[in-house]
């Protein structure tokens, strides 16, 4: 019963029917399998919220219960996913940059579980990872310096580990904001032709959505600087 249960469930979370799947599990017994899949319902419900108060206090329940079923079933990759996407959230909308510094090394740890559990690589884990490590080696020597000392234990992140997940998510599906980052990563080291390439690939790109638009903005931005 509790398997067709969340089968039903995992249609809904399929077809971001958050508020339906958040109210069948709400009703079924906490184990680390309904934990994470209400955590993935919260997470898509704080899509909509507009005030950030509640979408913060949203993102920080979905959290604690992703964090509860990778700590009942530490081998489930569905759990740390789950658990990174909502940290990672929770990491953008931090106000200071300390906690944004805490936060954002819960969420690396999170996606690395989740690569090195998940059977199949994951083209958006990969991404997000990627774009941790970018972050991370972008910070100037002063903001480094201070990461470090306040986390003790910032994980380094060079461009080229950027450059590694990012490569291995543009093999899945060469998504635009993926070409973007390669581009960025390559300007970040100095590598002006490789640099060239991608960011002319994604200026020749046709966007789909705003996002989309955005990164070809940006990609022919920089290629004017180039």
């Amino acid at each position: 019963q509790e398997n067709d249960n969340l089968k039903s469930v995992d249609q809904m979370l399929d077809n971001y029917n958050g508020q339906e799947a958040y109210e069948v599990l709400s009703k079924m017994e906490r184990t680390s399998e309904v934990e994470w899949r209400l955590a993935n319902a919260i997470y898509i419900l704080t899509n909509d919220i507009t005030d950030p108060k509640e979408r913060l206090n949203k993102l920080s329940q979905g959290f604690e219960l992703a964090k509860s079923s990778f700590e009942k079933d530490p081998t489930s990759a569905d759990a740390a996913k789950q658990a990174a996407m909502l940290v990672g959230s929770l990491s953008e909308s931090a106000s200071n940059p300390l906690e944004q510094m805490k936060l954002g090394a819960q969420f690396k740890r999170y996606l690395d579980h989740t690569i090195a559990l998940e059977p199949e690589p994951d083209m958006v884990v990969l991404h997000m990872r990627g774009r941790f490590s970018f972050k991370v080696a972008s910070l100037g020597w002063m903001e480094r310096t201070m990461a470090c000392k306040i986390l003790n234990s910032l994980p380094t992140c060079t461009y080229d580990d950027a450059l590694k997940d990012f490569l291995a998510a543009e093999k899945i599906y060469p998504a635009v904001d993926t070409l973007l980052f390669i581009g960025k990563a390559y300007l970040g080291k100095g590598e002006m032709e490789k640099a060239r390439e991608y960011l002319k690939r994604v200026a020749e790109e046709e966007g789909v959505d705003a996002v989309d638009e955005e990164a070809i903005a940006e990609a022919k931005k920089l290629l004017e600087n180039l």
